[in-house]
């Protein structure tokens, strides 16, 4: 069951980055929720200087839950999402595991986040093409 839109100021605690005070205009609505959390529709993204370029997409209805992105093009210059996402309106994230289990840090590239800057929304999007995978290595564990 969707959680309305967020349209007014709102405090969050949150175990990662403490006491937030977010204002409306900088929540992101997921009217489907991402991808294993249907449940949450409410997203900011949290920009912190010690973990750039990493970014965070934090959840607004639980704050424990936070995501670490990054932009696509970061990792892979040429990356093309196709013609169906407009980039003048559109800012795309992919999510990121520091951790795949083996010890690799990789890229979500197949599904990535797309976040539209005009009407403060968001979605995860699986994309068509063969050539890009849930689990991009960005960094292999060489132990």
């Amino acid at each position: 069951m969707a959680t309305e839109r967020i349209i007014s100021d709102i405090t969050i605690m949150s175990s990662h980055f403490g006491e937030l005070e977010i204002n409306p205009d900088t929540i992101f609505y997921f009217e489907n929720g991402m991808l294993g959390f249907d449940d949450l529709n409410n997203f900011v993204l949290i920009t912190e200087e010690e973990t750039a370029p990493f970014k965070w997409l934090l959840s607004i209805e639980n704050p424990d839950i936070s995501f670490p992105v990054i932009s696509p093009w970061h990792i892979l210059s040429d990356y093309n999402p196709g013609n169906s996402i407009d980039l003048e309106t559109h800012v795309l994230f992919s999510v990121i595991t520091f951790d795949d289990g083996k010890g690799n840090i990789t890229a979500n590239l197949k599904a990535p986040i797309v976040l539209n800057i005009t009407d403060q929304t968001g979605e995860q999007v699986i994309l068509p093409s063969e050539k890009y995978n849930l689990s991009h290595i960005i960094k292999q564990n060489t132990k």
